[in-house]
């Protein structure tokens, strides 16, 4: 983000704002958005669009009235959030939503069936990218 906003930490806080929602909310997003568009939203990007529709100063779908608040409140036009990950990763959480099974595609299923490997590291911009070299 740093290197799209040329470092310019103002810029920064023009356009991205932070939110926080309870695990209720999320549910409600998750089941508000499916049941009045048929696109499943993930909890990581329920949260995302929670977070816009609230900055917007619009009614969250899992609200009854707008959550205010944000740097952009009552904006107009487009906005934007990014979707994380694919619902069938939080099968768990998602599936008792909207009362039914949601199929892993292929290349999750596979990836998820592979062992895990964890490599621990120092938490340090240098390690990681020692890692990655």
């Amino acid at each position: 983000m740093a290197w799209l906003y040329g470092s310019d930490v103002s810029r920064m806080r023009r356009d991205i704002v932070g939110a926080r929602f309870s695990d209720e909310e999320v549910r409600g997003t998750i089941a508000a958005v499916y049941h009045r568009t048929g696109y499943l939203l993930d909890p990581h990007s329920a949260i995302a669009y929670g977070g816009l529709t609230r900055t917007r100063g619009e009614a969250g779908p899992a609200e009854g009235a707008a959550g205010g608040g944000g740097n952009d409140a009552g904006r107009e036009g487009h906005g934007v959030f990014l979707a994380t990950a694919h619902p069938a990763k939080f099968g768990e959480i998602v599936e008792p939503i909207i009362e039914h099974k949601v199929e892993k595609p292929p290349a999750l299923a596979d990836a998820l069936a592979r062992p895990r490997h964890i490599v621990r590291i120092n938490a340090t911009f240098a390690a990681v990218r020692e890692l990655l070299e």
